[in-house]
C-alpha cells in the first residue's frame, strides 16, 4: 500500500494529478486504518478538505480521542471556514496525546483570528506545561508576541528557541529577533542580528529592516547598502524609497535623492511621501515650480495631508502670493478641511496685502496654535507692535525667544525695545 501512496503523490508532484487521485480512490476505503489516514491526510494536503473530512469521520468513529485525527479534522474544518468545527476537535485533544502541543498551537491561531488574544496566549501557555523547551513552541510564542507589538516580551522565546535547535524555512528566528531589538530601540544589539538574518536568507523584508534600522543608529553608508540591494532585488518594495532617500541626504547628496523620489513614482505614482520628498528637495535647491507642483500633486490625492498643505502654504507666501494662499485655503476649506494653520496663513496674506488690523485679527484667533511655534510668535509680535500693542508684542518676543533660544537677532531687537522704555 506504501508505495501505491508513494506513487500517486509522486504523479500529482509531476503534473499528472488525474491519474494520482485516481489512485488515492481506490485506498479510500482500503482495510488498513493507517492507509485510509494516510490518504486523508494526503488529500487535505492537495486541499480537498472536504473527502479528507470525510474520511476522518469515518475513523474517529472507530478511534473517537485520537489526537492526530482529531488535529487533521481541525486543519480541514479551516480550509473550509468551518472555525468552531476546528476549535471542538482540537479541545477534545487530551493533554497526554501526543499531539496535544500541535492542537493549543492551532487553537492559540484560531483565537487569535477571533480577537481572543488573551485566550491565545493561554492555549500557547497550556501547551508549553508540556512541552517547555519544544523548539517549534518557543519559536510560535516569541512570534505571537511579535505580532502583538510586545517586542520585550517576544525576546528570550525567540533565543530560547534558537538555543533549543529550531530550523524552519518559513521562519527566520535571527529576523524576528532583528525586528524585536529594532523596535526596542537597541540598535547596535539589532543590527548583529539582521546582518545574521541577511546572511542567513536576503529576503526583502530583511534588507529592509537592515537598512531601516542602520539609519535610526545613523549608519548612513550601512543603511543606503542594504537598501539598494533591496531596491536591486525587488524595486516595487516602495517602502524602501523614503528612508533611501533620507539616508542619500544625510550624506549630502540631495541630486541623488531627488532621483530617487522619481524611481520611487515609477512604482508607486501614488505615494504622498514620495511627492512630499520631491516638492522638499525641489524647494531646498529652489525649483519652487516643480515643488509647488509636487506639493499639489499630494494634495490632489489627499486633501488631509496638513504636511503638504503647510509646505505650500510657506511656499506661497514666500513668494509673496497672497492671491495664491487665499485661493489654496478656500480649496481645502471646500473640501471639508480644517486647522487654526489656515487662519494663520490667512492672516499671513493680509500681512502681505499691508491689512495689518485683519492679520492681527486673525492671530488672535490662533494665538494657542501659534503659542508653539517661535517664528509665528515671532511674526505675531512684530504685528502687535506695528499696530501700537507694545506690551503685548514684548509678551510675544519674550514667548518667541523662549522657543528660539539661538536667536540673537530677535533677542537684539527686544533689548533696543527695553532701552527705549528707559
Amino acid at each position: 500500500m506504501q508505495e501505491q501512496l508513494m506513487e500517486a503523490v509522486q504523479l500529482i508532484e509531476e503534473g499528472d494529478v488525474e491519474k494520482g487521485l485516481t489512485i488515492l480512490s481506490t485506498l479510500e476505503n482500503h482495510e488498513d486504518d493507517d492507509t485510509q489516514f494516510q490518504v486523508a491526510a494526503i488529500y487535505q494536503e492537495l486541499g480537498h478538505a472536504q473527502k479528507s473530512m470525510a474520511m476522518i469521520d469515518e475513523l474517529l468513529v472507530k478511534f473517537p480521542n485520537e489526537g492526530s485525527l482529531l488535529t487533521l479534522k481541525a486543519e480541514a474544518a479551516i480550509d473550509l471556514d468551518e472555525e468552531e468545527t476546528a476549535i471542538t476537535s482540537l479541545e477534545n485533544i487530551d493533554q497526554r496525546d501526543h499531539a496535544y502541543v500541535e492542537a493549543q498551537m492551532l487553537l492559540a491561531d484560531l483565537y487569535q483570528l477571533q480577537g481572543l488574544e488573551e485566550v491565545a496566549e493561554q492555549k500557547l501557555f497550556k501547551a508549553m506545561e508540556v512541552a517547555p523547551k519544544e523548539p517549534v513552541l518557543l519559536a510560535g510564542i516569541g512570534s505571537y508576541y511579535v505580532e502583538q507589538g510586545s517586542y520585550q516580551k517576544a525576546i528570550p522565546y525567540l533565543k530560547q528557541a534558537i538555543e533549543h535547535g529550531f530550523s524552519s524555512e518559513e521562519a527566520n528566528m535571527n529576523l524576528l529577533l532583528a525586528e524585536s531589538y529594532s523596535n526596542t530601540g537597541e540598535w547596535e544589539t539589532a543590527l548583529n542580528y539582521y546582518e545574521d538574518a541577511v546572511d542567513e536568507r536576503a529576503e526583502p523584508r530583511a534588507l529592509f529592516g537592515y537598512g531601516f534600522t542602520a539609519l535610526q543608529a545613523g549608519m548612513t553608508e550601512t543603511a543606503i547598502e542594504q537598501l539598494e540591494a533591496l531596491r536591486e532585488k525587488d524595486p516595487a518594495f516602495t517602502s524602501l524609497y523614503v528612508p533611501l532617500i533620507e539616508a542619500y541626504e544625510q550624506e549630502g547628496n540631495a541630486d541623488k535623492a531627488l532621483e530617487l523620489t522619481r524611481a520611487g513614482l515609477v512604482q508607486d505614482e501614488e505615494n504622498e511621501q514620495l511627492y512630499l520628498k520631491e516638492g522638499h528637495l525641489n524647494q531646498t535647491k529652489g525649483a519652487t515650480d516643480e515643488a509647488t507642483r509636487a506639493y499639489l500633486r499630494v494634495l490632489a490625492l489627499n486633501p488631509a495631508n496638513h504636511k503638504a498643505a503647510s509646505q505650500l502654504l510657506e511656499l506661497y507666501y514666500e513668494q509673496e502670493d497672497a492671491e495664491e494662499i487665499k485661493a489654496l485655503i478656500n480649496r481645502l476649506k471646500t473640501s471639508g478641511e480644517e486647522d487654526p494653520l489656515f487662519l494663520y496663513y490667512e492672516g499671513k496674506a493680509k500681512q502681505l496685502d499691508d491689512d495689518v488690523e485683519g492679520a492681527l485679527v486673525l492671530f488672535e484667533q490662533v494665538q494657542e496654535y501659534l503659542s508653539s511655534d517661535g517664528l509665528a510668535m515671532e511674526e505675531y509680535g512684530y504685528l502687535l507692535l506695528e499696530n501700537g500693542k507694545r506690551e503685548e508684542a514684548m509678551t510675544a518676543f519674550k514667548r518667541a525667544l523662549a522657543l528660539q533660544d539661538d536667536n540673537q537677532q530677535l533677542r537684539m531687537y527686544v533689548h533696543s525695545l527695553q532701552e527705549e522704555e528707559w
